[in-house]
């Protein structure tokens, strides 16, 4: 694993080449950040079967990001941006993921507080240029993504984040800067005073997923109440789509969304800054 650390938090982050064997077809392989670790409390991050020590590749844990749709197929084949090319048929062997075709190889470039990551990826029409970037600054992390389309077609991206968090102590999961709600559900409420709430007697082996409703067109600013730091912020400069938020017996989970469209040529780049 790549590592960046100050006198605070150290990062965690895959090598997509020494670390294969944590990636699944799933998550963005340049950059990806698997832990973050204070240097007084130990790790502040979680995941699907967390603690386990090699979840499986579809879980993962720590902050994954994702494009969430293949693109294109060219004789079996489809793109996975940030990926690979896998192939249209599903891996038996892992659950939820595709046959690697070919994976992407990122060229890497690191100075002590930050690592960036570019690769170039084609199929057929579709042909990308992905960046990523991750930069520790104190107890903040930033972490950028940037496409460029170079296809023939417009490049359509769904992309969201996946950061997986311990449970609170007192069932305060998190609030958002604008005012939300979510339909009535097993696992999750909402307070008065509009904080995110675990409802404890759900079945939490069996998980929760609902759509945090009012986030349309918002930037995220979200406060997670953490059971180690007392709190995390997140924010992000684009508008969201969509953010569910999700949990199960492990860990939660909020996932901003952000889609858009590429006309061939044109560049953009969004972030989110988590800060600890």
């Amino acid at each position: 694993m790549y590592t960046l650390s100050n006198s605070q938090l150290t990062l965690h982050i895959l090598d997509p080449v020494d670390d294969e064997s944590r990636l699944g077809t799933r998550y963005v392989s340049g950059c990806y950040v698997y832990q973050v670790t204070d240097a007084v409390h130990g790790d502040l991050l979680a995941g699907p079967v967390f603690p386990q020590e090699h979840p499986p590749v579809y879980h993962g844990q720590g902050m994954p990001e994702a494009f969430r749709n293949a693109l294109g197929e060219e004789e079996g084949v489809r793109l996975i941006l940030g990926n690979s090319l896998v192939s249209a048929d599903p891996d038996p062997e892992q659950m939820n993921t595709s046959r690697v075709h070919e994976r992407c190889e990122w060229s890497v470039a690191q100075t002590p507080s930050q690592l960036q990551m570019v690769t170039q990826q084609s199929l057929g029409d579709w042909s990308a240029t992905v960046e990523r970037r991750v930069v520790l600054n104190e107890r903040g992390i930033l972490s950028e993504t940037r496409v460029t389309n170079q296809g023939t077609v417009p490049l359509p991206l769904v992309w969201y984040a996946h950061p997986f968090f311990p449970w609170p102590q007192d069932d305060i999961c998190c609030s958002f800067s604008f005012d939300s709600s979510i339909v009535s559900n097993p696992g999750f409420g909402v307070s008065p005073s509009g904080q995110i709430l675990r409802k404890p007697a759900h079945d939490w082996e069996k998980g929760q997923f609902v759509q945090v409703e009012g986030c349309e067109e918002r930037e995220l600013r979200a406060q997670y109440f953490h059971p180690v730091t007392g709190q995390v912020v997140v924010q992000s400069d684009f508008q969201l789509s969509q953010m569910p938020i999700w949990g199960n017996a492990c860990t939660v989970s909020f996932e901003p969304y952000m889609e858009r469209e590429l006309a061939t040529g044109v560049t953009f780049s969004w972030s989110l800054v988590y800060t600890f």
